[in-house]
């Protein structure tokens, strides 16, 4: 279990924590849309200790400990953020405050195993915080080279360009969860028993709403016929 702070504590991390991102500029130059690493290790010990290390550091505001954490988790979830927002300059700033949220809340996470799925989370809210406050805006669709669909060779071609543009509209008019489940599922590649956490509901929940999406993707997809 992680230990709690002061609140005199806790406002001098939350200092130094906008100071550090102020420093590392977030590193956004070197962000970029790429299909997603896998930053699911905690079934092996070693890395969740090394992790556990990080944690406790960056709680202590350890500038060196919070840029290592950034470092191994910032491209996935920008991704997750970009096919959210569909704007990179939005999805930069947002990605900014979900770091924030993340460094400001450390003291918050009570084991070091549910790490991945409360960062995901934050993130998750954060994205749906923006939609709320968009809604009605236009979104722009969004290349999701990482679905694994079996869409692949020369993107130059156009029915290969058109099916890409009918998956992105099928998956963007998706209702909230049940495109988040889709995403965190099929996109990122999580399981439903940690999709579940994330998303405060029941494995089978997870697993009902990433069917629901797949059929309604689906018959968008008929409907265009281009499957």
């Amino acid at each position: 279990m992680l230990s709690t702070l002061s609140a005199e504590a806790m406002q001098g991390l939350n200092s130094r924590v906008t100071v550090q991102f102020v420093k590392m500029g977030l590193k956004l130059a070197g962000v970029i849309m790429a299909p997603e690493e896998n930053t699911k290790k905690n079934g092996d010990g070693q890395d969740v200790y090394l992790l556990e290390g990080l944690i406790k550091r960056s709680c202590a505001g350890e500038a060196e400990a919070m840029e290592a954490i950034y470092d191994r988790f910032n491209r996935p979830l920008f991704n997750l953020i970009y096919r959210y927002t569909s704007n990179r300059e939005v999805a930069e700033d947002l990605l900014q405050d979900v770091f924030i949220k993340i460094f400001t809340k450390l003291h918050e996470l009570r084991k070091t195993e549910t790490f991945v799925g409360w960062m995901y989370r934050i993130a998750v809210n954060t994205c749906f915080g923006y939609l709320r406050e968009t809604r009605g805006q236009v979104q722009r669709t969004v290349a999701l080279n990482g679905v694994k669909t079996g869409v692949g060779g020369d993107t130059g071609q156009s029915s290969d360009r058109f099916l890409k543009k009918a998956l992105d509209d099928a998956i963007q008019s998706l209702p909230g969860r049940m495109r988040t489940v889709f995403l965190l599922h099929d996109v990122q590649g999580f399981k439903h028993e940690e999709i579940a956490p994330m998303l405060g509901c029941s494995v089978g929940t997870s697993k009902s709403q990433l069917f629901k999406a797949r059929m309604r993707i689906r018959e968008r997809l008929k409907e265009k016929k281009v499957i």
